[in-house]
């Protein structure tokens, strides 16, 4: 016998084929054709059954999936295709309950749909048709996602009374993931093809939509490469493009087929984690990645080193939102960044807290640039062998108009961290200059008193350093001679050629040059030897412990033979009693500043001071 044709019906009831759409015209007109029938009693119950078993065979011959729904949201019909097309076997679609399914479902743009969002549902809560909403649905047998058409038509019985939604399941997933390919094209990072911040949301937000349903874990695992300006100030922007792109793909390596990895800006990364166990999977991936980038990169035929810091969240609930798992990662990173190169951070919501808290200071301290809140304290330098003040260090204090004086160590370091001590070290340095030039006029000296003046790793590394501090001087009417500039070490020693140069250029100007800190960080003796350095400034730590600790009274002795061999001077700071005031002067220590002099002092009470000429 031959098969029935699936157009005959549409044939006998004068519609031209129309692919898809005329077999949805056939399925809801052959359910009203045979329904009328039956109201109309005009059939007996052997050819009910016949025209049924008839619509049921048509209905099961179409390409597109057929459901009919209940209001109860119990499915009443389903055709053979629709099985298929949700990849649910035809048992499990009978057990779902269609008024709220367990498996995902998202809109053409990725979202959620919440239940009474859902075509079916509506066409039952309004009565209305509802055509061909596109909804995305979570394959059950293999997890990937079924791109649908959905058409629901409600229909009512012979009294008006809504029976049942009858749908339409049309495949359009070839054509959405055909506009998915042309929309990852503006998805992906130029440089390094990964994933872009906006893709990478995308996919961390279904992932996080899934995580209920497989009783797994998503996770986020944030990356910002340690020192990657110094690849590029050093070598190149185009040596660190190079590295960016060797970066990427070493990632990648360390990753599983379903993890993504995706460049976010800059030198910053992030990867997905999805159907995880628990935060230990992610360190695992975290751990081979660090080993990974261990090993030096080739770049132009030059070996870099980079390590990075890691912040890593996870998410346990659909309920959490995407960009507040990237921030807590993001949060978790800067934590990390915080205690050295090469770290990782788990987060943990304590952070939130003391991320608010800093990003309401960096506002703060922004905002007091503009208003004029912050002074300088001065604390005298003494010539240990006169007795008599040779000169001042100008220190930063915040006057906060609500906490009070802000610790140096509660703002300093932030504003180094976000550039704001670039416009905060010139203000301290104008204003120390004026200061020493007034002072240098009101009490004058033989010879002049010298300031002290520190200077921050990004001023030393800004260009306008050199220009800045001449305006400074020349705005102050004050000789160069008079302004000594402190720099740490580590400053130092981050480029050595770069700082010669700058040295070099102040030592022309007749401008003192102090290491300060010296002894606690790393420095080569040869380029010690190259730097025109007049002063180095002992740490606080090795004064401590003179006269009781023979290592600490053999350190600062070495401190000062090598100063002398080199030509150099010697400042102690931290001297707090007489006794390390005496075994300085033993050894011929050049000067000393701390609190057995004084404290640092506001401007009043360090006129006042100079007006006394104290001797110590």
């Amino acid at each position: 016998m031959l098969a029935p044709d699936p157009l005959l019906g549409l044939r006998s009831w004068g519609v031209a084929p129309a692919g898809l759409l005329a077999g949805a015209v056939l399925c809801v007109a052959g359910w009203a054709l045979y329904v009328r029938a039956r109201l109309n009693g005009r059939d007996s119950r052997r050819q009910a059954r016949f025209a049924e078993e008839e619509l049921k065979a048509y209905v099961d011959l179409l390409p597109i999936g057929v459901l009919t729904i209940d209001p109860r949201g119990a499915l009443v019909l389903c055709n053979r295709s629709a099985p298929g097309l949700l990849g649910i076997d035809r048992e499990d679609l009978q057990a779902v309950a269609w008024c709220s399914p367990e498996f995902a479902i998202i809109d053409a743009n990725g979202d959620g749909l919440e239940p009474e969002e859902l075509p079916w549902n509506k066409a039952l809560a309004t009565g209305r048709r509802v055509p061909g909403d596109v909804v995305g649905i979570e394959r059950m047998d293999t997890g990937d996602w079924s791109w649908l058409s959905v058409t629901a038509q409600p229909r009512c019985d012979g009294d008006g009374v809504l029976v049942e939604v009858i749908c339409t399941l049309e495949d359009v997933t070839q054509q959405k993931t055909a506009e998915a390919e042309l929309t990852l094209q503006h998805l992906r990072d130029s440089l390094t093809s990964l994933p872009s911040r906006a893709l990478f949301m995308e996919r961390l937000s279904r992932a996080i939509l899934r995580s209920d349903r497989r009783k797994f874990f998503s996770a986020v695992l944030f990356l910002d490469l340690d020192r990657f300006k110094v690849v590029n100030d050093s070598l190149s922007h185009e040596a660190g493009d190079k590295l960016l792109i060797q970066v990427a793909s070493r990632l990648r390596g360390c990753l599983r087929p379903e993890d993504t990895v995706a460049r976010l800006g800059g030198d910053e990364f992030a990867v997905l984690f999805e159907d995880i166990t628990s935060v230990n999977d992610g360190l695992q991936v975290a751990e081979r990645i660090s080993h990974s980038l261990a090993t030096p990169f080739n770049i132009n035929g030059q070996e870099v080193f980079t390590t990075c810091s890691m912040g890593i969240a996870i998410s346990s609930s659909s309920e959490t939102l995407s960009a507040e798992l990237l921030r807590d990662a993001e949060v978790a990173m800067y934590r990390a960044k915080a205690k050295g190169e090469g770290s990782l951070e788990i987060f943990d919501p304590s952070m939130n807290a003391k991320a608010l808290a800093r990003f309401q200071m960096e506002g703060e301290l922004r905002r007091a640039l503009d208003r004029g809140e912050f002074i300088l304290h001065y604390q005298p330098v003494v010539g240990l062998g006169t007795g008599r003040i040779e000169g001042f260090e100008a220190l930063v204090r915040w006057n906060h108009p609500e906490r009070g004086m802000v610790p140096p160590l509660d703002f300093i370091p932030l504003a180094e961290e976000t550039g704001l001590i670039v416009p905060l070290g010139k203000w301290v340095l104008e204003e120390a200059c004026r200061q020493a030039g007034a002072w240098n006029r009101a009490f004058p000296a033989d010879p002049p008193r010298l300031m002290n003046v520190n200077i921050s790793a990004r001023q030393f590394q800004h260009k306008d350093l050199i220009p800045t501090v001449l305006d400074a001087l020349r705005a102050a009417d004050m000789a160069p001679g008079t302004l000594k500039l402190e720099i740490t070490e580590s400053i130092m020693m981050r480029d050595p050629l770069a700082s010669l140069e700058a040295m070099k250029t102040f030592k022309s100007l007749d401008i003192h040059l102090v290491i300060d800190d010296f002894g606690t960080g790393y420095s080569s003796l040869s380029y010690l030897k190259r730097f025109p350095v007049d002063t180095l400034k002992v740490d606080k730590s090795f004064v401590d412990g003179l006269g009781k600790d023979p290592e600490s009274t053999a350190i600062v002795t070495a401190i000062i033979s090598l100063a002398r061999s080199l030509g150099m001077r010697v400042t102690a700071e931290g001297i707090e009693t007489n006794d390390q005031m005496e075994h300085l002067q033993k050894l011929a220590c050049d000067q000393g500043q701390g609190y057995h002099f004084a404290r640092p002092l506001d401007r009043d009470r360090a006129e006042e001071l100079l007006a006394r000429d104290p001797r110590w």
